[in-house]
């Protein structure tokens, strides 16, 4: 497995466990800046990590893939105690993956335009 893979699968397996420890809030936040931003910020570095450890795969397929994984995520919050699903943080998800696509198509333009 080579480094991009391995960061890959270790930075999945981390949202993944963030994603599912029980949280203490009285009452679940409604949507609160930090959390948008952990949504971000996590959709879009699985998305650059992605990208490196598997380049083969179309944007569509890649989007796809972590949208679903995104999605599943929301699901099983759904039916654990002290956290809940919300199709806002699919929102937040999807649009840390336009983001990271359009970085991406941008860079490609870039260096296209250089060669």
């Amino acid at each position: 497995m080579n480094a991009a893979k391995l960061l890959f699968a270790v930075t999945l397996l981390a949202v993944t466990l963030l994603a599912f420890i029980p949280t203490y809030e009285p009452l679940p936040e409604i949507v609160s800046f930090s959390d948008i931003l952990n949504h971000f910020a996590a959709f879009f570095t699985l998305y650059m990590l992605h990208l490196f450890a598997y380049p083969a795969f179309s944007w569509r397929r890649r989007s796809a893939l972590l949208l679903g994984y995104g999605v599943l995520i929301e699901a099983v919050q759904a039916f654990l105690p002290n956290r809940y699903a919300s199709l806002s943080d699919v929102a937040v998800d999807a649009a840390a993956l336009t983001a990271a696509m359009l970085l991406h198509l941008l860079v490609y333009r870039l260096r296209a335009r250089r060669a």
